[in-house]
């Protein structure tokens, strides 16, 4: 059977350039070109879903509050990088949808001018 658990397969998806960073790059360069700034100008604060001093564990315990400031440079990074940690991805696979996404945000940009 193809695909089975422990077996080496290829998956049904090129893995070069990555997906994910073409679109994570793409949408948030676009998102800084559209605003006339550059992502690292642009500075946003992320706080977890579960870790947000409100929510409780399966004991009745406040977890708590875990929050993150980074620009959306350094997001356009750690947006990169998550796929090849997961082991899904090479470093080149995202830095060559890196470069595939700012040149999409480009041509959008582009087409608002």
């Amino acid at each position: 059977m193809a695909g089975a658990p422990g077996e080496n397969f290829t998956p049904n998806f090129p893995a070069y350039p990555s997906g994910h960073a073409t679109f994570g790059t793409a949408c948030f360069e676009t998102f800084a070109g559209l605003l006339k700034k550059r992502p690292s100008d642009i500075v946003t604060t992320f706080v977890s879903d579960e870790f947000n001093g409100t929510t409780v564990d399966n004991d009745g315990v406040i977890r708590p509050r875990w929050e993150q400031k980074f620009s959306l440079e350094q997001g356009i990074e750690m947006n990169k990088i998550s796929r090849i940690y997961l082991g899904v991805h090479w470093s080149f696979d995202a830095s060559g949808g890196g470069e595939v996404g700012k040149a999409i945000a480009g041509k959008a940009i582009a087409g608002f001018r």
